[in-house]
């Protein structure tokens, strides 16, 4: 189960559901479990049904999950590319690993929402302190709780929203390996970008040439909600510019004319 859930945590788009999903799930042991002190049938009985029905509740959504994200197609897929099966496979030494961890860095700042987390937060604790006040709670209290709480929403937002980035674990080691392959990008360590899931699919890949600034990339784009978006950007490490070149012709003629 932990393995398990270790390599989910792999799949960058999964992160987040998945980090939300286990937050949940401890705040509904912590909730039940001060909801049951008193109870006459003793503290192991409260244990029971404080842990019982959370755990319940993480397995039959970890089993939905599985079955609607088909998360065992990205996790056969990166099994295949660790074997010598992706399309293209490269190493980074420290300068270049870190040009290609600033440049995927500025496509996730471009895309980022700073305001999610705080409005997300705002709202909770104005719901909390609407119905503690409707339920006649003490003031004090009402207050002190939501603030608790709210607080503690806010770090789990702030948190799940920096799971979903690669550069957050790639910029933990100063080199690195990209592995590209027709259904997605692995970086190690970084995590698996999948080009294909349901709400989004890959729709261009393209050359990038180098600046004085910045190395070539390849970028990935995927059409989701009726627009395309920036999936990911691969910085191609010097001289092996026209392999990248090669391999977008190749996702050209194998995989877009195809889907």
């Amino acid at each position: 189960m932990v393995f398990t859930m270790t390599r989910l945590f792999s799949i960058l788009h999964l992160r987040a559901p998945l980090a939300g999903l286990l937050g949940t799930t401890v705040m509904m042991v912590v909730g039940l479990r001060l909801g049951s002190i008193g109870w006459d049938q003793g503290p192991g009985a409260a244990w029971l049904v404080s842990l019982g029905i959370p755990v319940a509740a993480l397995l039959v959504t970890l089993l939905i999950f599985a079955v609607a994200l088909r998360p065992q197609t990205h996790l056969q897929d990166m099994n295949r590319m660790l074997a010598g099966q992706s399309w293209a496979h490269w190493h980074y030494d420290e300068a270049d690993w870190k040009a290609a961890n600033d440049i995927e860095g500025r496509r996730e700042q471009e895309q980022r929402n700073s305001c999610t987390a705080p409005l997300l937060a705002l709202a909770v604790g104005l719901v909390m302190v609407a119905a503690g006040a409707a339920a006649g709670a003490h003031g004090v209290i009402v207050i002190g709780v939501t603030i608790a709480f709210v607080a503690l929403l806010y770090i789990m937002a702030v948190g799940v929203a920096l799971l979903r980035h690669g550069t957050l674990m790639a910029r933990s080691r100063p080199r690195g390996e990209v592995y590209i392959g027709p259904l997605g990008v692995y970086r190690r360590p970084g995590g698996y970008a999948a080009l294909y899931e349901f709400g989004f699919r890959l729709r261009e890949v393209d050359f990038i040439d180098a600046t004085n600034e910045t190395p070539a990339c390849l970028r990935f784009t995927v059409r989701a909600k009726g627009e395309l978006w920036p999936l990911t950007d691969v910085a191609v490490p010097p001289g092996r510019e026209e392999e990248a070149r090669a391999l977008v012709q190749r996702f050209q003629t194998e995989v877009l004319t195809s889907r």
